[in-house]
């Protein structure tokens, strides 16, 4: 028992270390039938480089960078935040994961 328990532990563990996709930030955002999706994508565990996609699949449109950032990752964040809200005030329900 005290084996699976480690080893338990030791999966947790990688998975909390896992870099770059886990490091994703997104909004699923929907409006009636439209459904997009917002994304903060880090290159590595650090904050920058960055980039902003929106994504309109659903829409038979796909996805674009909408903006990127080098050095400074909270750009990305910010301008991620500001689509979400701006979407909101538009009358799309966005939740953040």
């Amino acid at each position: 028992m005290l084996k699976l328990n480690l080893t338990g532990l030791i999966v947790s563990m990688a998975i909390l270390v896992l870099p770059t996709e886990a490091l994703a930030e997104s909004w699923i955002c929907e409006h009636g039938s439209l459904v997009r999706e917002i994304t903060v994508k880090h290159e590595t565990e650090n904050p920058a480089p960055c980039s902003v996609l929106y994504d309109k699949s659903a829409e038979g449109q796909g996805s674009k960078v909408l903006w990127s950032a080098s050095f400074d990752g909270a750009y990305c964040d910010a301008k991620a935040n500001g689509l979400a809200e701006k979407l909101t005030g538009l009358g799309w329900s966005c939740t953040q994961f």
